[in-house]
């Protein structure tokens, strides 16, 4: 069986408008060391990471603890909106998830977003067969990996797990079929 845990980075401080070097609040990395305490206790073989900043500050105390190398993958990134920071972000989120194929003139859909994640999967599953993964990545992105895994992963589910920082989700697979999805939320 191959696991990976896909973590959503921890708090953003949101004042930071640079999607890609957008960093922690302090509680966020607080809660970074929170999460490499959490595995202290699982197997991790090796760390990959969305190359922004926010995410890999996630994933980097738990690195260190297991003395692991974060390896930058592009396609874990979260979804590009536009050019612009957008001011109708909430009705922007609806349209994107009640419409996989929406996307803004400059922006990605969430349809886009999805297949370059799954496709990144594949190679881990490829590459790292019968090992324990962890994947610091994003809200848009994991939603839509586990809508792949278990297609009950809509705007409801969505809406329910955007405050959950930093969020876990298990994914377990027995080859390249996934035997199950569960997901975990530090008490913040």
């Amino acid at each position: 069986m191959t696991t990976i845990y896909f973590v959503r980075h921890a708090e953003p401080d949101l004042s930071q408008r640079d999607e890609l070097q957008r960093p922690l609040t302090p509680k966020g990395r607080a809660d970074s060391v929170r999460l490499s305490e959490y595995f202290s206790n699982e197997p991790v073989d090796y760390v990959y990471s969305s190359p922004y900043r926010r995410a890999v500050e996630t994933v980097k105390p738990l690195a260190e603890r297991y003395r692991k190398t974060i390896y930058l993958e592009k396609d874990f990134r979260e979804r590009k909106i536009d050019d612009e920071w957008i001011s109708d972000y909430e009705d922007f989120l609806t349209r994107q998830w009640t419409d996989f194929l929406y996307r803004r003139s400059n922006g990605e859909c969430l349809q886009t977003v999805q297949d370059r994640n799954v496709a990144a999967i594949n190679m881990l599953l490829l590459k790292h067969m019968n090992k324990s993964v962890v994947v610091g990545t994003h809200e848009n992105a994991l939603g839509t990996v586990i809508r792949y895994y278990t297609k009950q992963f809509g705007l409801k589910e969505f809406l329910r797990v955007r405050d959950f920082r930093p969020w876990i989700v298990r994914f377990t697979f027995n080859g390249v079929e996934c035997q199950g999805v569960e997901d975990f939320c530090l008490d913040t």
